[in-house]
């Protein structure tokens, strides 16, 4: 189970990155690259989502096992 909430904050500090390095590059106006950290940032939502809801579940079939 400690291996899903790593993986859970990992997925979650990639798309905090992501989002701050998507920021720099409209500022410094690369806006072409700026779409690829969007889509990261997407993707890291994403996998954050199915990690967090696979960790509460195997803590609730841990849990009901006891």
């Amino acid at each position: 189970m400690r291996t899903f909430k790593v993986l859970e904050i990992l997925w979650l500090i990639i798309g905090l990155v992501a989002i701050a390095m998507c920021s720099y590059s409209i500022a410094i106006g690369q806006q072409r690259d700026s779409i690829f950290f969007l889509v990261v940032t997407f993707m890291s939502g994403v996998m954050y989502a199915v990690r967090k809801r696979q960790r509460k579940k195997t803590e609730e079939f841990s849990n009901k096992q006891k």
